[in-house]
């Protein structure tokens, strides 16, 4: 029995749309795909809307897979009948379990854009090795959270004029008169990774220390105006730092130099750092209890005063947003210079860029990613890896780059 090359599960969800949209604008030749989920005809009618979207009819070119989140044996099968899962099933801490466990299974590679920090350095844990001994990837995070930090940071060390020690980036979403919003799915996985933040904590305890060089990353402060835009920022809440760190893990375990990060998230005004300084003291006790976290899964409009709702961003919202994500690197130009007290004498900028972040940069990212898996020049055996790790030395930043979501210099010195 032949694979489909993509599989996209839960496609007929606010995400999972415009990831089969991105698929039918992507796949070539006779790369063949399919989607999945529980109701064969809201998938179908996914399909007729993506072909509008896309300028022909996909109806027929798309396979339809019938498959249930709570149905081990329905995962079992859409798995073997697929080359790449795509998943867009979340919250992942609940649901990104029986897919990976499918996939193991069947021998089937895995995609998914989980920013939750939590599960993806538990879900490491309990399936690498299961992973690598299948020959499969499981990787994880490749959406917002966080291609452009991991694979910004690699492509920040291939451009770098010398021996990088340590990089910040500052990521910088905008929308247009229309505004935007967050579909309640981000939502959910919110506010249950506030819920279990401290689990984490106890988690990273056992990790033995990177061994990082060059003059220590200091850690700005909870707000501040950053000196490289003149903008007020913040710490950026998501996976981003957890999963480069991953990969600087990696980087050392190769006999590569690990370089230090931050991440941070450009607010614009000190208005609106006080307001979200507010907004995530509220949430932060809400999560303190069961009939909290409860209660503000239930609410997500009325706690996000009407941000985050169930329609998700029109079409119109969508087109008029962008994001950007700016690296600022420091190092050497000469090794034997390297040390704690030395002053870096050599800098690189860069920069990641494309349309909305959260939905349609996303969906590229995600394909990308999965198509990426088809190739015969991936780097690893297998196992749960990060994007950087995945797809290091592949033609993904490129593919990326043709896409939409460009790479580039902006000042090297």
């Amino acid at each position: 029995m032949s694979r489909y090359d993509l599989v996209v599960f839960g496609a007929s969800g606010y995400t999972g749309q415009f990831v089969a949209e991105e698929v039918a604008r992507s796949v070539t030749g006779s790369q063949t795909w399919a989607v999945a989920g529980r109701n064969r005809k809201k998938l179908e009618a996914i399909l007729e809307e993506a072909g509008k979207h896309v300028g022909r009819d996909v109806t027929g070119e798309a396979g339809v897979l019938v498959a249930d989140i709570n149905d081990p044996d329905s995962l079992r099968q859409m798995c073997a009948m697929s080359k790449v899962v795509l998943s867009c099933v979340g919250p992942y801490r609940f649901w990104g379990a029986p897919v990976i466990e499918a996939c193991i299974s069947e021998k089937c590679h895995y995609v998914d854009i989980c920013g939750e920090t939590e599960v993806l350095e538990d879900f490491e844990n309990r399936y690498h090795d299961q992973a690598e001994s299948a020959g499969i990837h499981i990787v994880q995070t490749c959406g917002f959270d966080s291609i452009p930090a991991d694979l910004g940071m690699l492509y920040t060390i291939q451009s770098f004029p010398g021996y990088i020690t340590h990089a910040e980036s500052i990521h910088r979403a905008t929308t247009g008169p229309s505004g935007g919003s967050v579909h309640t799915g981000t939502w959910e996985s919110l506010i249950h990774g506030l819920a279990n933040a401290g689990e984490l904590r106890k988690k990273r305890s056992s990790l033995p220390p990177i061994q990082w060089q060059g003059p220590k990353l200091k850690k700005r402060g909870a707000f501040f105006k950053a000196r490289e835009t003149g903008r007020w920022t913040v710490p950026f809440p998501g996976s981003d730092v957890s999963v480069v760190r991953r990969s600087q893990r990696a980087r050392q375990n190769a006999g590569q130099q690990p370089v230090q990060y931050g991440c941070y998230f450009d607010i614009g005004s000190l208005l609106g750092v006080i307001a979200l300084m507010l907004w995530g003291v509220m949430l932060f006790l809400f999560t303190r209890t069961r009939w909290g976290v409860r209660f503000a899964i239930k609410h997500p409009r009325l706690l996000s005063f009407g941000y985050f709702n169930e329609q998700g961003m029109t079409r119109k919202q969508l087109s008029e947003c962008s994001f950007s994500t700016t690296f600022y690197a420091k190092g050497f130009s000469d090794k034997s210079q390297i040390s704690a007290s030395g002053r870096p004498d050599a800098r690189v900028v860069t920069r990641i860029s494309g349309p909305e972040p959260g939905y349609l940069a996303c969906s590229i990212m995600m394909v990308q990613s999965g198509l990426c898996l088809l190739g015969d020049d991936l780097p690893n055996r297998g196992g749960v890896l990060t994007p950087a790790v995945a797809f290091v030395g592949t033609k993904l930043i490129s593919n990326l780059d043709k896409h939409g979501v460009r790479f580039s210099i902006v000042e090297s010195s």
